[in-house]
């Protein structure tokens, strides 16, 4: 908070000075000599509580309160005056003065007034705060503008504003948990024109946060971008992507009006995996994905011979190709449809010739879930399994039991599988089926499942599945300690450790 202490006597300035700095550094003071000092100083800093005595040089203390409650009917006052009349706190009173001191004023009873006055302050910020956040969210999210001077006021101001996003499935989950206060965010994009109260931040749900800064001058974008770029890099060191653009909103144009746009424009640019810097005159072109289409016809070809770790290698090799790429979410989306669209399409194609295009439907939306390129592999993984697994229930060949297994185990990882049933059921030896399985996907039986089960943990510790025991029988272990000891050798900590830090938590 801004404390301005006025006072044209030089001596009784330093003991006022000298008593406020036990206030200090939780607020800050400055001392002037008139009150044109404090209107001049106005220019780049603005007060919350003013102090003034009323006889002094130039103006007079009531004057200056006035003007100051003209400015900013929010800044309280308090005279510390000898004058014991009732003609000026009664004209005080008019203009936001909440106390009236006489000279000599003890220390105790200056305190307890200042007290008081920053209590009372302190609740009338954050009530105001509350009220224009609210309001601010409004104009931003629908075309009306409630009907106050101050709304309509903003609305036709000029602004910079800033769109930041979490990742959508990111282990942050909202922006209160980054740790990253509005407060450090102001500090570092505050500009030496425009007072600190009018910069806004308002989250318009918990991981699509607004900015607003003021831009009195068009040529303060430069300044205003290179403040951006630096914080930007700052937000890329969270565990999470985090995309940030931003657009001018002229005094012409709506808040709503921009918000929409620069939300539209985000959304198509977006970076899967990765944080986006998205600056107003930057338009990026869709990556050229032929030699990723060559891959896939490579992993088509080993998937359908039934060698799930050929084809998954391959499937690695196309997810790192479209992360150098820096593929956007839309043009990610549209790829993964029409992979599992082909890779359908020829499945069925090859067993039935004609082909409905509703059999070929495969829902993309679980994508918009998925923060990384790992997470993406598993899904596509087993979804491609899945796929495979069809096929082969319907044209049987003993190699291409590995995808029917695999699709049991994705399914049914809860309960008691037995590799030893299955080669019964589906008339094979036991020691056959261990070899091909490992030979199409690296790893024994056991091996898989006890990975897939730690995999499927890692995602419930991180969605807000606390209780171990509960994790532990949702990933097919009935024994909570078992499961744990498993999972720290697995992963190198225990399943609690986990969560806390995956959580942000120390």
């Amino acid at each position: 908070m801004n404390i301005f202490v006025v006072e044209d006597e030089h001596w009784a300035l330093a003991e006022m000075v000298e008593l406020f700095k036990s206030y200090e550094p939780d607020h800050h003071i400055y001392a002037f000599e008139n009150g044109d000092d404090v209107l001049t100083a106005l220019d780049t800093v603005r007060p919350h509580l003013v102090l003034t005595d009323i006889n002094m040089p130039g103006i007079d203390g009531l004057e200056l309160i006035e003007k100051l409650n003209q400015l900013d009917p929010s800044i309280m006052s308090m005279i510390v005056s000898v004058h014991d009349e009732f003609e000026y706190a009664r004209v005080g009173m008019r203009f936001g003065v909440i106390d009236y001191l006489l000279k000599p004023v003890k220390r105790d009873i200056l305190y307890k007034a200042v007290d008081q006055a920053i209590v009372h302050i302190e609740k009338e910020i954050k009530r105001r705060e509350e009220w224009l956040n609210g309001s601010i969210t409004q104009m931003l999210l629908a075309e009306e503008i409630p009907e106050y001077d101050i709304l309509q006021s903003m609305n036709g101001r000029a602004y910079c504003m800033v769109l930041l996003v979490l990742d959508k499935g990111s282990v942050v989950k909202s922006w209160k948990d980054t740790a990253i206060s509005w407060n450090e965010l102001r500090q570092q994009l505050v500009g030496k024109y425009t007072p600190e109260s009018e910069y806004y931040c308002v989250d318009l749900d918990c991981r699509h946060r607004i900015v607003l800064i003021p831009l009195p001058h068009v040529r303060q974008m430069s300044d205003i971008q290179e403040k951006l770029s630096f914080l930007y890099e700052q937000l890329r060191t969270l565990p999470s992507p985090v995309h940030m653009g931003f657009s001018v909103k002229s005094e012409r144009s709506s808040l709503y009006q921009v918000c929409l746009e620069l939300q539209q424009r985000l959304d198509k640019q977006m970076t899967f995996g990765m944080s986006t810097w998205l600056p107003p005159e930057l338009k990026r072109q869709d990556a050229e994905l032929g030699t990723v289409w060559e891959k896939v016809r490579v992993m088509e070809l080993h998937y359908k011979k039934g060698d799930m770790l050929k084809g998954s290698a391959v499937l690695q090799l196309i997810m790192e190709e479209l992360r150098l790429k820096q593929v956007t979410r839309r043009q990610l989306q549209l790829f993964i449809h029409d992979l599992l669209y082909s890779l359908k399409y020829n499945v069925l194609a090859s067993k039935v010739g004609m082909v409905s295009v509703h059999d070929l439907q495969e829902d993309v939306r679980l994508l918009n879930q998925l923060a990384s390129y790992t997470e993406l592999f598993n899904w596509l993984n087993e979804s491609i399994v899945s796929i495979y697994c069809e096929q082969e229930i319907k044209d049987f060949n003993p190699k291409g039991l590995v995808p029917v297994l695999l699709q049991l185990i994705h399914n049914h990882f809860q309960g008691s599988i037995s590799l030893q049933q299955f080669a019964a059921e589906h008339h094979v030896s036991l020691g056959y089926l261990s070899r091909i399985f490992k030979s199409q996907t690296g790893h024994t039986f056991s091996e898989y499942i006890t990975n897939y089960r730690i995999g499927k943990a890692k995602e419930l510790l991180t969605s807000g599945v606390e209780r171990l025991q509960e994790i532990s029988s949702l990933v097919g272990y009935e024994d909570p300690r078992h499961f744990s000891a498993l999972f720290k050798k697995k992963v190198g900590e225990t399943p609690i450790t986990y969560a806390k830090r995956h959580a942000g938590k120390k």
